[in-house]
Order: structure tokens, then C-alpha cells, then sequence
């Protein structure tokens, strides 16, 4: 029976880092040029913005300033391939 549960713990475990390797390998392939039409928030730290009517999350996208927030009318631009994302603030 304990050989099931650790099998088990260990495909769960497995299935976790699968999952947010698909996650970061598409936040990845993002490629949007835009203004943010809106930004909601997930998380107290991770958002979603809008950008030419699609949504991205940004948990996986990084900013030469992580410090600042993205709102709405900010200027954004990801290329694909890139995990950095340039604003230019309203």
C-alpha cells in the first residue's frame, strides 16, 4: 500500500511541474503590441491584462521594471520567444 501512495505522490508531483512547464512555455510564445484594454487581477501580484481584445497572463512574463504596475492605457509590447515585456507608461 505505501508503494501506491509514494507511486502516486510521485505522478502527482510529476503532473505539477508538466503543468507549469505548459504554462511558462506558453506565457512564453506570447507576442501582443498594444494598449491594455484591461487588467484584471488573480493574485495580489500575478494579472491578466487585455490587449487587442485577447487576454495574457503575466505570471510566467517579466518587465525591466517589476516594480511598476501595468493599468489600463499603458503601452505593451512582447515579442515571441522573449519572456520580457517592455511598457511604456501612459
Amino acid at each position: 500500500m505505501k508503494k501506491y501512495l509514494q507511486y502516486a505522490v510521485l505522478v502527482g508531483f510529476f503532473c505539477y511541474w508538466l503543468l507549469l512547464g505548459y504554462k511558462a512555455l506558453r506565457a512564453i510564445n506570447y507576442e501582443f503590441n498594444g494598449r491594455v484594454q484591461k487588467v484584471t487581477s488573480t493574485s495580489s501580484y500575478y494579472k491578466i491584462i487585455t490587449v487587442n481584445n485577447k487576454d495574457f497572463d503575466l505570471e510566467w512574463v517579466r518587465w525591466y521594471d517589476g516594480l511598476t504596475n501595468v493599468e489600463v492605457g499603458d503601452s505593451v509590447m512582447k515579442k515571441k520567444g522573449n519572456q520580457w515585456m517592455e511598457i511604456i507608461k501612459k
